[in-house]
């Protein structure tokens, strides 16, 4: 299970830390006092359980929870709050569970119980459309050789499952400029490496001169749609 827990009070986060560690001992856990570090950690590591303090400055967990399922729609957010009025807030912002401070061991175990979604992804491969573009392998960040290779994974999932062929590709990237073939060979040859070692090399599909994507073999966040605008493609 990878969590993350933001709450501004630091007694709060080491008491979260004791907890999890101690009923998830194998688990990722991550914790941030204010919630825009919380916000990128999320981003960066693929997290899908958030433990969530409401009242904190700067950016309320409430915003937070807002921004959380604009951008993700599929995650889980348990509210820890001294407040039990805004148990109706977490309604609205379709919390998973509301913990209310003081707590302990038993009250976060019993959070648990309501995750609406598994605690890890059904698949693997997760890819995440809105900026910044990541692609995620068991909810850890996929790191690629060579830095066009993520920007090559990106135009693949724009493509939507349709096979897009090399001469295509170094019109995206290059301008059409045949001299490129020889580096838009490597970028793939990089992509399909990273993938089989992985075990998720029939994610690629594989074609003399062409390229594309098994899209049931990974779980979309946000729309493919965004990704021009994103990297100034022109499409």
């Amino acid at each position: 299970m990878k969590t993350i827990t933001i709450d501004d009070n630091p007694a709060i986060l080491v008491l979260m830390r004791f907890i999890l560690n101690k009923i998830d001992p194998e688990g990722s856990h991550f914790f941030a006092d204010n919630a825009a570090e919380g916000l990128e950690i999320i981003e960066n590591q693929g997290i899908r359980i958030v433990f969530l303090d409401i009242e904190m400055p700067d950016l309320t967990g409430e915003d937070a929870a807002r921004l959380l399922n604009k951008r993700y729609g599929m995650i889980d957010l348990i509210f820890i709050t001294g407040h039990s009025e805004y148990a109706l807030i977490g309604h609205q912002l379709h919390c998973a569970a509301f913990v209310t401070k003081p707590f302990g061991e038993k009250d976060i175990t019993e959070a648990l119980k309501y995750l609406r979604l598994p605690a890890e992804p059904e698949k693997a491969l997760v890819i995440r459309c809105s900026e910044p573009f990541g692609a995620f392998y068991n909810g850890e960040p996929l790191q690629f050789e060579r830095g066009l290779t993520g920007e090559l994974l990106a135009y693949l999932v724009y493509k939507n499952g349709a096979i897009a062929t090399n001469g295509e590709l170094v019109g995206i990237f290059w301008e059409g400029n045949p001299e490129k073939q020889e580096r838009l060979r490597k970028h793939i040859k990089d992509l399909r490496d990273r993938f089989e070692e992985r075990g998720i090399g029939e994610a690629l599909v594989k074609k003399r001169g062409s390229i594309g994507l098994n899209m049931k073999k990974l779980t979309l966040e946000g729309t493919p749609s965004e990704l021009p605008e994103q990297f100034g493609w022109f499409v």
